[in-house]
Order: C-alpha cells, then structure tokens, then sequence
C-alpha cells in the first residue's frame, strides 16, 4: 500500500500526524543505524594493548516509511546523516572494551529545518569464552542516553508548527550479544555469526519493548590488500504486536532485515579507507516503523596491533 500524501502534517505538540513513529533504529545513530555497521559482531577479542579507530560518515535519504503494520507508506523525504566515531581497546587477550557515539546526527524532511545534536553512547564490555580453535565471545553494552531526546524541527511551510526529530532516543537500555567466528587456515576467508538481545527501558513515562537481533557476516582479503564483506543483518520485537507507535524516532515496534557489502583498502601505513553499503529487505523479519533506503558509509580507521 502506497499513499500518494506527501506532505507531512504537525501539530502544536510537535509530533506527526502523518508519521507516527521514525525508527531511531535505522536511524544511523540510527541506534540502531542499529549501531554503526562498524561495530560488526564477532567472537574475536582485541590483543592486549590492540585496538581499532574509525571515523564515518553515513548519509541515506527516503520516503518510503513501512507502518508499524508493515504497509508501506509514501511520505516527503526524510533524510539522515552521521559522524560516528567507533574504538576497540584490548585490555586483555580476553577483554575488550569497545565504544560506539555518533558525534553529530543530522535529522530533517523536506517540508522542515533540518536540526541536530549528539547521540547516544553506546559501551560494549567483550569477553572471550573460546579464543583459540573457535572463538566465541559474550559482551553487554549499556546504550547511555546522553544525546538530544527532544529536537524541535519547524516546518518551512507555516513556521509555528514543529516535529520532534530526536538525535537520541531518551532511554537506557542494554545489549547483550554471543558472537562466534572462524577463520580458514590455509585462506584469508573468515566467518561470523552472533544473536543479540536488547533490553530496553522507558522514556517520559512510556516503557519500550525488548528487541531481538541476529545476523551473519563473511569476508575475504584479495592479494593481501583489500578486505571485502558481506553481512545479513535481522531485527525483530520481542513482544505482542504494537498498534500505537509510543513516540517519534524512538524505534518502539521496528523491524527489519538488512544486508550489506564493504570493503577496505590501506592508505598509509596503518590509516585505512573503508566503504559500506547497506539496504534493507523483507527475508527474514518485514519492516515494520521504518524508513526504507540505501545507507551510504564512508570511513577511515587506524588499526594498531
């Protein structure tokens, strides 16, 4: 289902008639973004004293938003960017310490202002179970809610009406993830698969449901210089179904699936670029309270070992 509207409607709350619920989920900093695509899951741990940095960029621009009944909506565009910086430390063969914090996301549609602000700080605290034969790991990450939960757009058309569009979605929650990987000894080709549980709190009042996420991801190193990936990505409500989008931009009821492909390339010495591609489908969970697109990422990392 497809509504030719597409023209966003406000009220004097600020909170869309139209939309009822942007995903913070996709949305880069979507916490979701999910977090960052650089914070792939695995059953590897940082050397001690290792550790990875990565600035990126990530844009995506849509108006195909999917209802938290899963029809698909046309809307004006909405579009997203981010600067995330993602870090993992070693400070153990064994235990890793990896942060995740969009420095700035920018939020608009194309009837309003576009605003912005900092967003949630993501914490992962990783432990390797197995490291040696099959490496599995177990980290919790509180998700701390430092960015802006409110974040008044006005619209261009009639400058007293407004919509909230959040850098941060007000609430702590936590993830808590079991991730194993292999590498083939005779071939740089490796492999990954994880599940993850979200348990989410309340904002102002109104409690969130947990979410459920798995996913798998497979890479290889062409002529010792260029990593290339693949991943497939699933998330889905844990709960009853929704029929009332809790709030804006709060990712209460989304679900999707999404893959992706990347690669990356050294620069300098141990700066490297970084590109990813990531887009979202129906294969293992529809989409449901979701903007709908392309996400472009470019970054670039250091890598000390």
């Amino acid at each position: 289902m497809r509504n030719s509207d597409n023209m966003p409607h406000f009220n004097k709350f600020g909170t869309g008639c139209f939309f009822t619920a942007l995903p913070l989920a996709f949305c880069l900093g979507l916490s979701f973004l999910l977090p960052s695509e650089a914070a792939a899951q695995s059953g590897w741990t940082k050397g001690k004293k290792e550790g990875f940095y990565q600035l990126s960029f990530q844009s995506m621009n849509s108006n195909d938003y999917y209802t938290l009944g899963g029809e698909l909506l046309e809307t004006n565009q909405f579009s997203q960017q981010s600067l995330v910086f993602y870090g993992e430390y070693g400070v153990t063969d064994r235990f890793t310490i990896i942060a995740n914090l969009p420095l700035q996301t920018w939020n608009g549609f194309e009837t309003t202002e576009r605003v912005s602000g900092l967003g949630d700080l993501r914490l992962e605290f990783k432990h390797s179970i197995l490291k040696k034969y099959l490496p599995l790991s177990i980290s919790i990450a509180p998700e701390l809610p430092i960015g802006k939960a409110n974040n008044f757009a006005k619209s261009t058309i009639n400058d007293f009406e407004q919509i909230n569009l959040p850098s941060g979605d007000g609430e702590f929650n936590v993830w808590s993830t079991l991730a194993s990987s292999f590498a083939l000894p005779n071939a740089p080709f490796y492999g990954t698969i994880f599940a993850s549980y979200n348990m989410r709190t309340q904002y102002d009042g109104v409690q969130f449901s947990d979410q459920f996420a798995l996913g798998a991801e497979i890479g290889y190193h062409i002529a010792q210089k260029v990593w290339v990936n693949a991943r497939l990505n699933a998330l889905a409500t844990v709960g009853g179904d929704l029929l009332i989008a809790t709030d804006f931009v709060r990712g209460d009821g989304t679900e999707y699936t999404s893959f992706s492909f990347g690669a990356s390339v050294p620069v300098y010495k141990k700066i490297n670029l970084s590109i990813n591609y990531r887009n979202f489908n129906d294969l293992i969970f529809d989409r449901k309270n979701l903007y709908s697109a392309g996400v472009v990422s470019v970054g670039v990392y250091y890598e000390r070992k």
